[in-house]
């Protein structure tokens, strides 16, 4: 009733009339009453608005049916709030025109909040809480009441249900000093917009979308080392993405990067910054991190019937400070920190053989003994050999995790040794195998050869990280999970092959590089309200429309995180307390064995 008599300028004293009705009918906006039709699982409908406005008890509302001002809306919903496809042609053009007419939306009950909010027109919502769940999703106590402004396409509860944002968050952030200030530079209708087109395009959080529009107002801008943004779109199935991208420019600063493995046991990114910079004395800023390779998890180990010791060994190239924690055990990807402190992505392996250094003499592994037996000169295995077994037949079978010596079995002759899916296995004649050079639990000083069909210089590497898959090469997807091994016997047993990760949308991590020295990480949350994740071919879609020549994914799942200037700037869907409040707690970052981080050199 209230912006009916508003338009007619009645006083709270005034009746609203039928003769005041006729002589104002034709200039009065219409309000429409959206409600589904009448059926027999639903015990209020559009037959019950009826006959109470045609029943008299409301004289007033009555008058403004009978004149066609308020109108009934039917509708074929079975859900909630507003669906789309269920409301029929009627409404959706009827929703079209109180659009374009600049109009609002009035939505009552406990669920309003929740069904209504990506609505592009501005809204109000009016409830009671009845119920824990809509207390946690929307920040305010159950029992409470509540009206809420929203502004058009806006979601005021973000990454539910580890929120970021709650309703009552964004209601704080509108009636905050930087809302009114920014509303007093630039007005509040342009205000509302821009809130409204971000909504749309990225989902920023309220809170860190008026820093940005305020950083935007100002004549002398901070220059930013990491251009961040989030990020955010609908899939071709109409499903939604969100995500946040990082940036950098590798020419225009000297960056410089370093993997870092977690001592001891695993930990969140951020807690292995800290670790990474009081180890190394590093006095530089860390301004990019992100989660790195794939390792061996308890879990997987105990899986495995693996010792303990294995826990923690990575699954793929490691190289830190020029020195070979682990050689290539597929044909997967790496990422490639070099010298110079250019930086490249490209596919690993240990093909062409490597060296095993010591004090006395070195062992030769060479590209012809890759994966095959011989009796009279050192051979060696990687993840890719598919066999059950390897041969024996007295040589001396070394397994090792990363570049530490796990086990040494000595076989006889005919004699064959069960394959692991873990790690080099190195098979040397006995009469080449040296004791002092192999211990078990003793790491191995190891020289990687070059191969001579793509070469590249091994020792102007300082830091390589193995993960995978490829997604991209020379501006094309190049997404081929058998080629890179993850479809071998051995692969698949570790479950560092997740073959579901191809086609099964979840969260996701990428690293993209451009021909000009770009490098962007690419970051898209899932298992959240807004954000179904990506498959690796989305991750690819979406990076090819961003420049990328060259792409890499880094381990998937609830632990991937992407740390600029400290700040973790993607959304988790895991809290390690979800037990105590099953409805809704914080994201937090997973933990996870080594990261990788950037830093500009000055």
């Amino acid at each position: 009733m209230q912006p009916i008599r508003a338009q007619l300028k009645l006083t709270i004293e005034e009746e609203l009339t039928e003769e005041v009705l006729q002589s104002n009918v034709d200039s009065l906006e219409k309000i429409y009453i959206f409600i589904h039709e009448p059926r027999i699982t639903k015990w209020f409908s559009s037959a019950n608005i009826k006959e109470y406005l045609e029943s008299g008890k409301e004289p007033e509302l009555g008058l403004l049916y009978k004149a066609g001002v308020v109108q009934i809306v039917e509708t074929k919903q079975w859900s909630e709030g507003v669906h789309f496809p269920q409301m029929g042609p009627k409404a959706i053009k009827i929703l079209r025109d109180i659009k374009e007419a600049n109009g609002f939306l009035i939505t009552n009950g406990e669920y309003s909040a929740m069904m209504t909010d990506i609505i592009e027109i501005d809204h109000f919502h009016i409830g009671k809480v009845l119920y824990e769940m809509t207390a946690k999703i929307m920040g305010i106590p159950k029992d409470s009441g509540f009206i809420q402004f929203v502004p058009a396409a806006v979601r005021t509860t973000l990454a539910y249900p580890t929120p970021i944002q709650t309703a009552k968050d964004f209601n704080l952030a509108l009636k905050s000093d930087d809302f009114n200030a920014l509303k007093n530079t630039i007005g509040e209708k342009e205000l509302l917009k821009i809130i409204s087109t971000d909504a749309i395009k990225n989902g920023t959080p309220i809170v860190k979308l008026l820093e940005q529009i305020k950083e935007g107002l100002k004549k002398t801008k901070t220059v930013e080392k990491v251009k961040s943004s989030f990020a955010g779109g609908v899939y071709s199935d109409g499903l939604p993405w969100s995500g946040v991208l990082a940036e950098i420019d590798t020419k225009k600063h000297k960056w410089k990067f370093a993997a870092h493995i977690a001592n001891k046991e695993p930990k969140n990114v951020p807690a292995l910054i800290k670790e990474y910079k009081q180890k190394s004395k590093n006095p530089n800023k860390i301004e990019l991190a992100w989660n790195g390779g794939y390792i061996l998890n308890p879990e997987l180990v105990g899986k495995l019937g693996l010792p303990e010791t294995y826990i923690g060994s990575p699954l793929g190239l490691l190289i830190m400070n020029n020195k070979v924690f682990c050689p290539p055990l597929f044909n997967k990807p790496a990422f490639i920190i070099y010298k110079n402190g250019d930086v490249d992505i490209r596919k690993v392996n240990c093909e062409a053989g490597l060296i095993v250094k010591g004090k006395q003499k070195n062992i030769v592994f060479s590209s012809k003994n890759y994966n095959k037996h011989s009796d009279s000169e050192a051979c060696f295995y990687d993840l890719s050999y598919s066999e059950e077994t390897f041969k024996g037949n007295g040589n001396v079978i070394i397994r090792i995790a990363g570049n530490t010596v796990k086990q040494i079995i000595k076989t006889k002759a005919g004699e064959s040794v069960p394959a692991i899916s873990v790690g080099i296995t190195l098979s040397v004649p006995s009469n080449i195998f040296s004791s002092t050079m192999f211990k078990e639990g003793m790491p191995l000083d190891i020289q990687l050869l070059e191969p001579e069909n793509n070469p590249f210089k091994w020792d102007e590497i300082s830091y390589a990280i193995e993960a995978g898959p490829m997604l991209i090469d020379s501006g094309k997807q190049i997404l081929n999970m058998e080629d890179e091994g993850w479809k071998t016997s051995n692969s698949i047993k570790t479950q560092a092959a997740r073959l579901d990760f191809t086609d099964m949308r979840g969260p996701k991590i990428a690293v993209g590089i451009t021909k000009e020295g770009k490098l962007m990480v690419l970051m898209v949350n899932g298992r959240i309200r807004e954000s179904v994740g990506a498959t690796h071919f989305d991750m690819v879609d979406i990076l090819l429309k961003y420049g990328m020549d060259k792409a890499m994914g880094f381990d998937p799942g609830g632990s991937s995180t992407l740390v600029v200037d400290g700040n973790i700037m993607n959304i988790s869907p895991y809290n390690k307390n979800y037990e105590k409040d099953i409805y809704s707690l914080p994201p937090e970052p997973r933990f996870v064995a080594n990261a990788i981080m950037g830093w500009i050199d000055d």
